[in-house]
Formats: C-alpha cells, sequence, structure tokens
C-alpha cells in the first residue's frame, strides 16, 4: 500500500492527519486558541501553483521560511465571519479581481478577535496568500476589524505585541509591517513576484497602528522598512520587451519560456497631455506629430525602471522606438495610452513593448 505513495502525498497525509494537532502544539506560549481551517489536497496543490506561477518556486511541499510578520485587518466586523472567509480552499466568486492571479483563498496563521483573543488557524509555516510578493517568507496575523466602522481595539493590540515578540523569538524574523507596507519591497532581495502588473493598494492596519507597534518592539532591533520613493504623487513603474511566440501553450508540462513574463528594457518615456487618437498620426502602433503639448520625458534606469513626479491630471504615455512613439494601449474614448494622477497618489505603471512578440 505504502509503496504507491510519493514523498509529497506522504508529507500531505501526515499533515492533514495532523493538523489539528500542530495548530496547537506549535503556538507561542501566549494564549491561543486552536481553531484550524480547511487544509486539503486541494489547497495543497493550489499553493504549489501559485508558489510556481508568481515566484518560480517549486517546492515538493508548501512551507516558507519565515523572515517577517504582516500584520492585517479582516475589514470584516465579526470573528466568525472573518473565520469563515479564511475557511475554504478555493477564493469565493466574489473576489474575482484577486481570483484573476490564482483561486487559491486567502488565509494567514492567526486570527486576532476585538477582545484580544489569539486563534491559529494553521501552522506557522505552511504557505499562506495574504501578502502579494512575500507570502513564500511571511506569517500573516488578521485582526477582526478595520479602521471605520469596527476600528481596531487596545485589545487587539496588546495581544498583537505579545504574539509578535513570541514569533520574532521563535523564528528570528527582522520585518515586522503593514500590509499597507508591502509594495516598499519592490526590488528588495525578499520580492518574488514575478508578474508586475499584480499589485493591489491596502490601508491596513495604517500608520498609525503600525509606529505604535514598532514602538512597542523597539527593543528587538527589527530591521526597518525599505525607504519609500522621493515620488508622493505621479506616476512610477517599468518597461518590460516581449518578442516572439507567446501563444499558451497545452503541452502537458509544459512551463513559461522566461519571455513570457518580458525582459527588462532601457526606454525613453514621453508624458503628453491626453491625447486622442485624431491628435496624432498612427502608422501601426507608432504615433507621430503628437499635437498636444509634451508634458516631460524622463530615461527609465537599466532594469526599465522608472519614477516621475506629476501634477493631478490626465496624460498619455508613449515609448521612444526607431519607428515613432509606441503604444498598444486605448480607452474606450480613443486616448492613447491613457493615465491619470489622483492627489497625494502614485499610479503604477507597467509598460508592455510588444511589437514583436505573436499572440
Amino acid at each position: 500500500m505504502f509503496s504507491s505513495i510519493s514523498l509529497r502525498q506522504f508529507g500531505y497525509l501526515l499533515l492533514s492527519l495532523g493538523c489539528l494537532v500542530a495548530c496547537k502544539t506549535s503556538a507561542p506560549t501566549t494564549n491561543v486558541q486552536s481553531w484550524p481551517i480547511k487544509w486539503d489536497q486541494e489547497r495543497v496543490q493550489l499553493s504549489l501553483d501559485y508558489m510556481q506561477e508568481h515566484y518560480g518556486m517549486n517546492p515538493d511541499y508548501p512551507t516558507i521560511d519565515p523572515q517577517m510578520i504582516v500584520v492585517h485587518w479582516t475589514a470584516i466586523p465579526t470573528l466568525e465571519a472573518s473565520y469563515n472567509a479564511f475557511y475554504d480552499s478555493r477564493l469565493p466568486g466574489s473576489r474575482a479581481t484577486i481570483g484573476k492571479a490564482s483561486p487559491l483563498n486567502v488565509s494567514v496563521p492567526y486570527l486576532i478577535d476585538q477582545d484580544g483573543t489569539i486563534y491559529q488557524m494553521m501552522p506557522d509555516t505552511l504557505f499562506a496568500r495574504h501578502v502579494i510578493g512575500l507570502n513564500h517568507c511571511a506569517i500573516g496575523i488578521e485582526n477582526v476589524g478595520d479602521g471605520n466602522e469596527h476600528p481596531l481595539t487596545e485589545a487587539q493590540f496588546n495581544a498583537n505585541v505579545q504574539l509578535i515578540r513570541e514569533l520574532v523569538k521563535k523564528y528570528d524574523t527582522r520585518y515586522v509591517i503593514g500590509h499597507h507596507e508591502y509594495q516598499q519591497f519592490i526590488d528588495h532581495p525578499l520580492w518574488k513576484e514575478k508578474d508586475v502588473n499584480y499589485l493591489t493598494e491596502k490601508s491596513d492596519p495604517g500608520d498609525d497602528f503600525m509606529q505604535r507597534l514598532r514602538s512597542q518592539l523597539s527593543d528587538l532591533n527589527l530591521n526597518p522598512l525599505p525607504e519609500k520613493s522621493a515620488v508622493q504623487q505621479g506616476v512610477a513603474g517599468q518597461v518590460r520587451w516581449y518578442e516572439g511566440n507567446l501563444m499558451p501553450t497545452i503541452t502537458e508540462g509544459a512551463t513559461d519560456s522566461p519571455n513570457r513574463q518580458g525582459d527588462p528594457i532601457q526606454r525613453t518615456l514621453r508624458i503628453y497631455e491626453l491625447t486622442h487618437r485624431d491628435e496624432a498620426v498612427q502608422k501601426s502602433q507608432f504615433f507621430q506629430a503628437i499635437q498636444t503639448k509634451l508634458v516631460t520625458e524622463i530615461a527609465t534606469d537599466s532594469l526599465g525602471k522608472f519614477e516621475l513626479s506629476l501634477p493631478v491630471g490626465q496624460y498619455s504615455l508613449l515609448v521612444e522606438e526607431a519607428d515613432g512613439l509606441f503604444a498598444n494601449q486605448f480607452d474606450s474614448e480613443g486616448n492613447i495610452a491613457p493615465f491619470s494622477v489622483q492627489a497625494d497618489s502614485v499610479t503604477q505603471i507597467n509598460v508592455r513593448i510588444d511589437y514583436r512578440a505573436v499572440y
């Protein structure tokens, strides 16, 4: 019987049978209640798929090496509803936006109720989806509530302090961050997200909560966050080059070629006032004789990255190429490569140069 079971399957069998025990025995000495979510073969496989597709990692089993702790709020008012949101292995249909990136449901090891009770839903070192780019190294803590009608409580704050102290001691984690701070790790050695277009804006648990938390944990000598960009309002992103046959493959076991993610490339970008197709001469995907005002231009770095301060407004972004100014995005009104800048916000843009690619 056992001779036909693979190492991965055997590991899954052991962990599935022992998850209830593992959640309890691996918990910190702080009072933690065991309340496991579903950990079945589907969640195992979806986790492995996520690690391969988003991080280029191919482990035998979905585990992590904890190097940071990420603090969240659930944006759900009750404990039971928060727990239920994490319980199933597959995302519900109502979360279609992040479902495009993976059907794996979100989860974290720890859930803290508004009265400060800590519940452990899965072992610390199992892979959990809760923070883009960093899931492979992050232990997540969710707090029931939000920053508005159901603000986080003092009891939750104190529970976070106690739990984080024990986790840092246990795993020697060097970073404690808020979910809203995760994008500061883009380009950091810990960042592994392969899809440059997969980013979401988060506000939890907020600067005030994290400043207080770091103050209470200052004796742990944690690493500071990577520095924020000097650009506080404008546009930032990366330019990537695509070419060759990028049509999907259906060959069993085939993997994406590296160029499906594109290659970072240095280019000069031109920013114009919002420009309609009728305000330029178009030849294929290239434009000339732009009639609107050139606001500015910027050269990317060698990895195609750029950031630029801009006033609030609407703009068009085009790329200098030998045959003209390239753009391949248009809105429903026919504006060329449009983007907008909001007050005190940086718009993220990932530019695809793909006129030599076949889809």
